[in-house]
């Protein structure tokens, strides 16, 4: 079995540490961003989501895209795929 302090001093452990963390913070920034633009901006992607703004009709006035929102999201999801070709 390997030593940690082993595992510490492999350069190649330490860079893959390194970016997995920058990935992985990424990735739970752009999750609270994503929360964030569809709060303030009263955007969201399905009817539960919004039924806390409003019943019935009133609540469909709130399911729709916006720009900030998708651009957003579509960063989250590049990060993602980032993150997987990582492992």
């Amino acid at each position: 079995m390997v030593d940690l302090t082993q595992l510490r001093d492999d350069e190649v452990f330490r860079a893959f540490a390194s970016y997995a963390t920058i990935i992985l913070s990424k990735m739970m920034l752009m999750s609270t961003a994503t929360a964030f633009y569809r709060m303030t901006r009263k955007v969201f992607a399905n009817p539960e989501d919004c039924a806390t703004f409003g019943k019935g009709e009133n609540a469909k006035k709130y399911l729709r895209t916006d720009d900030r929102v998708e651009r957003v999201r579509r960063i989250k999801k590049t990060l993602s795929s980032h993150a997987s070709s990582i492992q």
